[in-house]
């Protein structure tokens, strides 16, 4: 968020989906309803009662078939909603037609975290000091409180894809609580006490058919899978043979995604602290390989690409293993372990960042015997790694103040850079977000600072990489440039 004078506030947000955009500058909302359209892009403003707020959230769109109404092609999806919230009143608009739908207010002062529920007709508010939970229930005007959650970020709760039940981490006293609750009622299904020492998060399978939760580093290798109702199913304690005085213990996990014809999660990535990544098998949750952050001469080496200056631009070169991997770059972030697993949308691929070296991104395949596939080498630390949806696509962006830019990888073209034309971030903040409901050869994403946001494409992956931009949001320019305004 950034501020141009006390209690004027800046903000922008996306859909998950990217389909639509939110902008709040001060006391106008300004919704782009279609900025992806290569025709009128369709703005409207409404005006809010106060400053100083600070939640901006969609609803997320509903999985549909092909032949149903989504937002493919420039049509909406039915239902959505945004809304936009301070510490103690939440305002919910329905998109499609854009009318103002709800208004909750007279809530206890200092919101740690707002956003929709199980669905759009749901608000989970979390308060401060993380005293408790309400959700609100738009359509019946019924509240539900859910008392001493743990966390008020997405590692502390979340619901269960499809059906929508919530887990919640829950810290009411000396240990902690994985509690699970039905949808729409809120009832108790399920109440576990946790053996962990501090538990760090929890992570619904993208099948919806366990719960992971990961402790504490200081207990060591430590994650507890958990069935949809809340029973212990595995804990998972490190690979076999693994030496305890010298393990250092996990600092996150990740899902692969549903795949084949049983359309089950079969993958669970676990990010140690010693930089490793034990791969696990959903069928037993048995470490079934373990991949290492250090390089080693093998028979068939991965392709190398080290990112240079040339004539002005950055590019890829191939480099050698020796002089990519010799020196560990300064690292700007946490100090030690895995600090990004990301799979691609078939789980064939994984690619992880190390906090050794926080600047190289690695890319394994894990179809057969897991290999390291390529290596990308960068100036800056690496922020993001992020997979198309449905293509085996791979955009990066790094913490580089001086260079807006995209990186884009391929398993089927030499890798590339294209220049962002958004003014650069004096932090190296740069957010990348593909867009999901695409049908079009050219994959479009938007590419965002803390002030901008440009949705576009990249054209010439064979050739010299030119990102034509589709549409831009400013986020310092003033409601007043884009057109009457609707007061709510």
């Amino acid at each position: 968020m950034d501020s141009t004078g006390a209690g004027v506030s800046n903000l922008i947000s996306l859909a998950e989906d990217g389909d639509y955009a939110v902008q709040l500058s001060g006391k106008d909302l300004i919704i782009h309803l279609d900025p992806a359209s290569p025709e009128f892009k369709e703005v409207q403003i409404i005006k809010l009662k106060e400053n100083g707020s600070k939640f901006l959230k969609f609803s997320r769109s509903k999985p549909v078939l092909p032949s149903s109404t989504h937002s493919y092609a420039g049509v909406r999806s039915p239902g959505r909603r945004v809304l936009c919230a301070n510490e103690s009143r939440v305002g919910i608009w329905q998109l499609d037609p854009l009318q103002r739908h709800a208004e909750i207010e007279s809530i206890e002062p200092g919101a740690t975290y707002v956003d929709f529920g199980g669905d759009e007709n749901e608000i989970i508010f979390f308060h401060a000091w993380n005293t408790k939970i309400t959700v609100f229930a738009l359509d019946s005007g019924r509240s539900q409180i859910i008392r001493s959650p743990k966390f008020s970020s997405y590692n502390g709760f979340g619901y269960r894809p499809k059906t929508r039940q919530l887990a919640v981490l829950l810290k009411p006293d000396a240990t902690d609580l994985l509690t699970v609750h039905e949808f729409r009622s809120y009832e108790l299904i399920g109440r576990a006490t946790l053996p962990t020492i501090d538990a760090q998060g929890l992570k619904w399978s993208p099948d919806g058919r366990w719960i992971a939760v990961w402790d504490a580093a200081s207990a060591g290798t430590r994650v507890l899978v958990y069935t949809a109702d809340g029973q212990l199913f595995r804990a998972y304690s490190g690979p076999p043979g693994l030496d305890k005085s010298l393990d250092l213990g996990v600092r996150g996990i990740e899902w692969g995604p549903v795949t084949g014809q049983r359309g089950v999660s079969e993958l669970l990535a676990v990010g140690k602290i010693d930089g490793t990544v034990d791969v696990l098998k959903t069928t037993t949750f048995s470490c079934s390989i373990s991949l290492s952050h250090v390089f080693q001469i093998e028979e068939n080496p991965p392709s190398v690409w080290r990112e240079r200056y040339a004539d002005g631009d950055l590019e890829y070169a191939e480099a050698s293993s020796s002089s990519a991997f010799g020196l560990p770059a300064e690292s700007t972030g946490p100090l030690r372990g895995v600090s990004i697993m990301s799979f691609s949308a078939n789980g064939k691929l994984l690619s992880t960042v190390d906090q050794t070296r926080p600047n190289i991104l690695w890319i394994w395949d894990l179809e057969s015997t897991p290999v390291l596939l390529s290596a990308l080498v960068h100036e800056h630390a690496i922020r993001q790694a992020v997979w198309h949806p449905s293509k085996m696509q791979l955009l990066i962006t790094t913490a580089s103040t001086a260079y807006a830019a995209v990186r884009y990888w391929s398993p089927y073209s030499q890798p590339l850079i294209a220049r962002i034309p958004v003014p650069r971030s004096e932090t190296g903040r740069y957010d990348v977000r593909w867009l999901s409901f695409d049908e079009d050869d050219d994959s479009k994403f938007w590419f965002g600072t803390p002030d901008d946001y440009v949705l576009g494409h990249i054209e010439g992956v064979e050739g010299t990489p030119q990102f034509k931009a589709l549409s831009t949001i400013n986020g310092k320019s003033r409601a007043s440039s884009y057109g009457p305004s609707t007061s709510r």
